[in-house]
């Protein structure tokens, strides 16, 4: 099948002209497989925001949405278009292929923003009230790459936190110090948040080392801001608990995470060792 548009130009929607381009033509563009675009085409599954933008520019299509000032601005402007696309009493029927009507559609739901609530592969969210965050991906906000995570408010008041977190063995870190890296970009966070990482015993028990942040947290509007945590991980230890929390309202943004082996383990500064006995109680020393 060949695709063909026509140039149209409404207030937050354009469509430039693009000239008669195969399936397979498409699919090398896009750089995606044909049956990848013969599978879109025929409904059989539902393309993710980032391909529908792709092939909207190959086709020769164009989102601008600078006088959309919320989603719902957008979605109504673009409905709007496909109203009137579709409006044969203004004889404004344009011929556009089946796989871009789908687009056009599809793009109403998929495309309302840069952020998509949406599972993470490997992390999860918890906490007090995680009914009351969202967490999921980004594609305008990443420190480097392409994406980003966050976790954000739903609600205008929240007492508690929810976190995205991740869970792995500490079978690689026993008996070492490590540090954990990580940055943080914040926005509107009216209580605090800040990256943690947790110790757990390979037994049920008492963490083993914990850091939060909470004495050095990150609060209200933020750029990128890098986030250190050392810890040590003792040879009794079975998981390293770890993530990105968030108390209160707000948003934020977590990426470029990394850990690092700073060598053995050594005394922890954290928690300051009991003295076994009296020491200077007359102050002389």
């Amino acid at each position: 099948m060949n695709y063909e548009s026509t140039s149209i130009r409404k207030k937050n929607f354009r469509v430039t002209t693009f000239k008669r381009v195969t399936q397979n033509e498409l699919a090398a563009q896009c750089h995606v497989s044909l049956r990848t675009i013969q599978r879109i085409e025929l409904a059989e599954v539902t393309p993710r925001s980032f391909t529908i933008k792709t092939i909207f520019s190959v086709l020769g299509y164009e989102f601008y949405t600078s006088n959309a000032s919320n989603v719902n601005e957008k979605t109504s402007s673009s409905t709007h278009w496909i109203q009137d696309l579709f409006n044969l009493k203004k004889n404004t029927m344009k011929k556009l292929s089946v796989l871009s009507i789908v687009f056009i559609c599809t793009a109403l739901f998929l495309t309302r923003s840069n952020c998509h609530a949406q599972s993470i592969n490997g992390w999860f969210k918890a906490g007090n009230q995680t009914k009351s965050y969202e967490t999921g991906l980004n594609s305008s906000e990443s420190k480097t790459g392409k994406k980003c995570a966050y976790i954000k408010s739903t609600e205008d008041e929240i007492k508690g936190f929810g976190t995205l977190m991740q869970t792995c063995s500490a079978k690689s870190y026993l008996g070492k110090r490590i540090k954990m890296i990580g940055f943080i970009k914040t926005k509107n966070v009216t209580n605090w948040s800040g990256m943690w990482l947790r110790v757990d015993p390979k037994y049920r028990g008492k963490y083993l080392s914990f850091d939060n942040m909470h004495d050095r947290s990150i609060k209200g509007d933020t750029d990128w801001v890098k986030c250190e945590i050392i810890l040590n991980v003792p040879k009794e230890s079975g998981t390293l608990n770890y993530g990105v929390l968030l108390d209160g309202t707000g948003e934020v943004y977590f990426d470029r995470i990394s850990f690092e082996i700073l060598g053995d383990m050594t005394e922890d500064t954290t928690e300051k060792k009991i003295p076994e006995k009296p020491a200077n109680i007359d102050f002389e020393e």
